[in-house]
């Protein structure tokens, strides 16, 4: 086991602050939710920049440039687009201050309870669609255009940054068709994510092309969120989650 080395005096750092240190010469945050204290690697590892900034959320860490979260416990990304866990220290308060060591902290039942209280996706599928509003993959036929085709199309389309098409990422949500008229409404990994605008073209772009369709509107909606539980067994095989 490695020395633990002093990282902050007693007192030093309030609840909900947090101070940038060095462990084992590796830039790092020692954060203080209420009388918890949690050290984490000050690197994102979606895009290596740092977190030192990042909003602190239900004990989880974002990433001030894409939005990627990571648990403060377990150091496991919680949110897109990092795939990748942080590295996480070992924490001793004493009477004079807070300690920090290079090894791992001990496994705490706790951080299973804070990935749980990410919220889930709610199932398209599971309720009877409205006229003209169709599940994702539902083959709903209206006039010449068939959901499926929607969602064919709309397979075209890459995520820039992870490389996965943006149905097998679960953005889609469902789309909806009334004589050449579609809507599809859809998410991002992310409110933050820089390729929004990108994907968001590209996906008008290519339901436009479908013989019959006349006209299409994106909507794009946060609710309910974007999580990983939404990617297909394919997108999960490419991201190496398992």
């Amino acid at each position: 086991m490695s020395d633990f080395e002093l990282a902050a005096v007693s007192g030093e750092i309030p609840p909900g602050g947090r101070k940038s240190i060095f462990v084992d010469d590796l830039p790092a945050l020692l954060i203080r939710i209420e009388n918890r204290y949690f050290a984490v690697e000050d690197v994102c590892t979606h895009d290596g920049q740092p977190l030192t900034d990042g909003q602190i959320i239900d004990c989880q860490i974002v990433c001030p440039r894409h939005g990627a979260r990571f648990d403060l416990a377990t150091g496991k990304p919680t949110r897109m687009p990092a795939t990748s866990a942080i590295r996480t220290f070992a924490v001793e308060v004493r009477t004079d201050g807070v300690y920090v060591s290079p090894d791992a902290p001990p496994a705490e039942p706790e951080a299973a309870a804070v990935a749980a209280s990410i919220p889930a996706a709610t199932p398209i599928a599971a309720t009877a669609p409205v006229a003209g509003d169709s599940p994702v993959g539902a083959g709903v036929v209206v006039g010449d255009i068939t959901d499926d085709a929607v969602i064919e199309a709309l397979r075209e389309v890459i995520d820039p940054e992870l490389m996965i098409n943006i149905v097998d990422l679960g953005l889609v949500y469902s789309v909806q068709q009334t004589e050449g008229k579609v809507g599809v409404e859809m998410t991002l990994t992310s409110p933050a994510c820089p390729a929004g605008p990108q994907i968001i073209h590209q996906s008008r772009t290519a339901v436009e092309r479908i013989p019959g369709v006349s006209e299409v509107e994106i909507k794009l909606t946060m609710s309910p969120p974007w999580s990983p539980d939404r990617m297909t067994d394919a997108a999960r095989d490419q991201l190496g989650i398992f």
